[in-house]
């Protein structure tokens, strides 16, 4: 604790920039599947990061950090969402197509595009365990620490959602036939 009371560290460590320039993106991109509005991304990336280097003491120390960084995230997001929705805010997204390619040049496929529409449409544990596995290829192990849920549910949140995902793209119009 500092003289002044608050528990914040007098300067940014030396190991925060490069761990920041590393993680921030990847904690956009986590969040991008969850959220269509930039803006709230925008905060929540923030928001996490500004809780990394609060805790960089603690954080620093572990081996694997993203599970920490996409947990904070994701409770960062459900805290954001609720209060959007506590204001009566619609939830409606702008256009994910324009969105994404004006901030992340390796997801402009229009498959690609197509499925992360599909999964934001998913059950929020459904939607975090895909997000999660598609775009990190994260073990099960891990993406239950995120989601603080078993592996045995990670299983069957991934296999529920696979299995809406099908249903959904084989439905729509010459359905479904990238990656």
């Amino acid at each position: 604790m500092t003289a002044s009371g608050s528990h914040e560290n007098p300067a940014v460590p030396d190991q925060f920039t490069p761990f920041f320039l590393e993680w921030e993106p990847q904690v956009r991109r986590y969040l991008v599947w969850l959220e269509g509005d930039l803006s709230i991304i925008d905060d929540v990336a923030q928001e996490t990061m500004i809780s990394a280097y609060r805790y960089w003491e603690r954080l620093s120390t572990l081996e694997q950090p993203r599970a920490w960084l996409f947990k904070v995230a994701g409770q960062r997001l459900a805290d954001a969402q609720a209060a959007r929705s506590r204001l009566g805010v619609l939830a409606e997204p702008p256009d994910v197509c324009a969105s994404l390619t004006a901030r992340d040049e390796t997801a402009t496929c229009d498959d690609r595009l197509h499925i992360l529409e599909a999964v934001r449409r998913l059950p929020p544990q459904q939607a975090a365990a895909m997000a999660l596995l598609i775009q990190y290829d994260l073990p099960f192990r891990e993406i239950a620490d995120v989601l603080g849920i078993s592996v045995g549910a990670v299983k069957k949140h991934l296999h529920l959602a696979r299995k809406r995902l099908k249903e959904w793209l084989d439905a729509e119009e010459g359905g479904f036939h990238g990656a």
